[in-house]
């Protein structure tokens, strides 16, 4: 209960009941207590490592899986160096560490690990763990010490990079052999997709992690290294990434003591108006595109590795708010939130802190405050009034009001994860919540819980409102592959919307035209007609999956985050008939 970090799973509660009751035992009628246990963890939608592992050629791409390694890292560090007594996992494998929506890894199942005092070294009688990731000398003399799990790490960390059969591979070849087959095979595939300095940079992140894990796995633990030199190593290398995503153009801005950074995009207003000049432009062929190259304006690539969620757009100006795993783009890793209003924007972060930000040169910290005791998950922005709902891991629902110095107003006690909140734009009074398997609509002004759209078969992630004359309606995508239409006067579902192949992950209703997007893990996104319900086209830019979509208002044009960057498109909307993409 006491172990609070972002790479470990969190623990929310216990269950203990012991029934009495009599039951028939060896011929004889016995009173007996039948005792009932659980353990309820936060919900980790990505499930496990184990389920993700593939070789260098095949599933996720090189950013994620130093991503995951890093996470894994930071979580065993907690563990080792920053509780006092330590605790040693000692059965740290694939199986054991789950992954959230947005691929940050956790380590979990903490049922044969120990707490330790000052003392390092133990001997145990008891054989534990999982065969495969344990080091001889615990097999040999079962002497467990910190440098157990260190060795369990190496093998993990050489199946995230390698795939299942990472470990037997390199024990098949001499360490160099290994490691220069494995980079060989990553800059293979890394160079379909990326050049120059910025792939030669991910190729030296693959050789330390490959090295690393290997020093892990030395049968001496004496030399294999303590977590602390091993994320140092990690860090620097993805320092050098940072400062080669800002020679590619982004510029960090003063940390304020928090290393938070915030890309170009925002300090040097990317025009994302009709024009062209002096931006980069990268010509993708979208499956429902039938118009020629030169009949039509080319969607406009903006290369990021692995871009976080949500993206945001500025009411006003031309302005994209999005965040990157690099934390070069917009706020590693957190939910951010324009407030133009105040020319501010704010951000929730994993510890459960709310950061507000003028975006006027230079960028300063004016507001910081502790507003959940965990992750915050959403936020949303009141059109009107001086209001911020956000939304922590586990946690309440809470209104802020910037007037009242960031009071906390209202606060709402929803059941259950929280994955998107939303005020209603036609009732001032009224926010919508996704939250597991359904969408819940809440009154602001009783705290009240006013009604549920449920249906779909698995969890509720995204949902955008949208209007059909003068009555609201509201899309939901689900893990379930489809989204939903509801019609929130008679809170029915009036249409599902059928066609990916895997979880829709985000909807977004564009504000000018009848049209609604869904985005998918199948890499697609699909538009709809909001009037029919049809489908319309289809868009897959090969960028990885759909991770967030938003509209610019004024505009034809729609920003789509992928796991591989940004693609800002047209949509081709023709009047009357049906419309092309």
């Amino acid at each position: 209960m006491r172990v609070k970090h972002p790479n470990i799973v969190r623990l929310v509660g216990y269950c203990y009941e012991a029934k009495h009751t009599h039951r028939y035992i060896n011929g004889k009628n016995v009173f007996v207590a039948i005792i009932h246990r659980a353990l309820c963890f936060e919900y980790m939608p990505g499930g496990s490592l184990e389920n993700h592992l593939s070789d260098e050629f095949h599933g996720l791409d090189w950013p994620i899986r130093f991503k995951i390694i890093k996470g894994t890292c930071e979580g065993l560090k907690y563990l080792h160096e920053e509780l006092k007594p330590p605790i040693y996992h000692l059965d740290l494998k694939p199986g054991n560490i789950l992954l959230d929506k947005n691929m940050v890894p956790k380590l979990a199942d903490f049922g044969l690990s120990k707490l330790f005092s000052e003392e390092k070294t133990r001997i145990t009688q008891t054989l534990v763990g999982t065969i495969g990731y344990l080091p001889p000398e615990y097999l040999e003399k079962k002497v467990i010490s910190n440098k157990l799990d260190i060795f369990s790490l190496g093998v993990v960390m050489l199946q995230i990079i390698a795939g299942p059969a990472g470990r037997s591979r390199s024990a098949d070849m001499s360490s160099r052999e290994f490691t220069d087959t494995v980079l060989g095979n990553w800059k293979t595939r890394l160079q379909t997709r990326r050049n120059g300095s910025l792939l030669e940079a991910y190729c030296q992140q693959v050789k330390m992690c490959t090295e690393i894990a290997l020093q892990c796995l030395e049968t001496d633990r004496t030399k294999r290294p303590n977590i602390v030199d091993i994320i140092n190593q990690i860090n620097k290398k993805e320092t050098m990434i940072g400062k080669l995503l800002i020679d590619h153009g982004m510029e960090m801005l003063p940390s304020h003591n928090e290393s938070i950074t915030v890309e170009s995009m925002l300090a040097s207003h990317l025009n994302l108006n009709d024009t062209k000049e002096n931006q980069e432009v990268d010509h993708h062929n979208s499956s429902c595109s039938q118009e020629k190259e030169e009949d039509h304006e080319a969607d406009q690539i903006i290369p990021m590795e692995y871009p976080d969620v949500p993206l945001d757009v500025h009411p006003s100006e031309p302005w994209i708010l999005t965040s990157n795993m690099f934390g070069s783009v917009d706020i590693l890793n957190y939910n951010t939130q324009f407030i133009a209003r105040k020319q501010w924007f704010v951000v929730g972060h994993h510890d459960g802190f709310i950061r507000v930000y003028t975006y006027e040169s230079p960028v300063k910290q004016v507001k910081r405050f502790k507003a959940h005791t965990w992750n915050i998950t959403c936020l949303d922005v009141h059109s009107a009034e001086p209001y911020v709902l956000s939304v922590g891991s586990q946690d309440q629902i809470k209104l802020w009001d910037w007037n009242k110095g960031w009071e906390c107003i209202k606060t709402f006690d929803i059941h259950g994860l929280a994955f998107q909140i939303k005020f209603n734009p036609n009732d001032a009074h009224k926010f919508a919540v996704a939250s597991l398997m359904d969408a819940q609509v809440w009154n602001i002004r009783s705290s009240r819980h006013e009604f549920t759209l449920s249906g779909h078969l698995s969890m509720v992630n995204c949902f955008d409102y949208f209007a059909r004359g003068n009555q609201l309606y509201m899309i939901t995508g689900s893990w379930d592959n489809t989204a939903k239409i509801w019609d929130c006067q008679r809170r029915t579902c009036v249409q599902t919307l059928a066609g990916h192949t895997d979880c829709v992950t985000c909807v977004c209703s564009h504000p000018d035209l009848p049209i609604l997007l869904t985005g998918s893990n199948d890499e697609t996104v699909r538009l709809w007609n909001s009037n029919t319900f049809k489908l319309e086209g289809v868009l897959d830019f090969e960028l990885g999956k759909v991770t967030a979509i938003v509209c610019l208002k004024g505009s034809k044009r729609v920003v789509i985050g992928h796991d591989a960057g940004l693609v800002i498109s047209e949509i081709r909307h023709k009047q009357p008939g049906p419309s092309n993409t």
